[in-house]
């Protein structure tokens, strides 16, 4: 395997950058079991240094269904990060992995992705690659035989991910398309009343 695969193939491991891969490979003359803990080494030394940051930015994720619904809030520092493929592919992964969790996140960080790597390690390398601060914010899961869950996305970024997101949960002895109906205008409308939050949980 010449350098070029090498680089190549160390990029696709990691994410990491071209000149990182590459300043990664020569420090371990050519190991790329090496430079991949090289790689993680240093970005965790970024991913430190970005942390100190503010991250006002982001989007809420939504996953589950009417009886399991999940919300996660994942924040970074700028609206174009919030849009970028890479970062909303990572959150739709976090989101279902939030729900399997029940919101926990202990449990979430300690979860394990696609890739085979932890939560906690997939999002120090992201913050690396993107670089930027990148935090899980708030999360909780309504779970509920009893009742059913609603849900209204505002602004949406894409499919499950949104700007604003409201969640409610109606328990009533009538299953039918008017309590349906109710349900969704009920969390548009509070998603559309002043003064709310970025992420709004009601239970009736």
């Amino acid at each position: 395997m010449n350098d070029l695969e090498k680089i190549k193939n160390l990029r696709q491991s990691t994410g990491a950058g071209f000149k990182d891969c590459n300043s990664a490979l020569k420090e371990s003359a050519g190991d790329i079991d090496k430079a991949i803990e090289i790689l993680r080494i240093k970005g965790v030394a970024k991913a430190s240094k970005k942390m100190s940051r503010d991250a006002k930015e982001g989007v809420m994720a939504v996953s589950g269904d009417v009886n399991q619904t999940s919300i996660l809030e994942v924040n970074c520092e700028t609206d174009f990060v919030a849009k970028n493929e890479d970062f909303i592919n990572f959150v739709k992964e976090l989101s279902e992995l939030n729900n399997l969790a029940k919101s926990d996140s202990n449990k979430l960080n300690q979860s394990k992705m696609k890739n085979g790597k932890t939560v906690e390690d997939n999002l120090v390398t992201m913050i690396a690659k993107i670089g930027e601060k990148i935090t899980l914010g708030r999360s909780k899961t309504i779970e509920s035989n009893n009742s059913k869950n609603y849900f209204y996305l505002h602004t949406v970024v894409k499919d499950n991910l949104s700007k604003l997101a409201v969640i409610v949960s109606l328990s009533s002895n009538n299953n039918n398309e008017k309590i349906d109906l109710f349900g969704k205008q009920l969390a548009m409308h509070i998603a559309a009343s002043p003064n709310f939050d970025d992420l709004i949980i009601l239970g009736i």
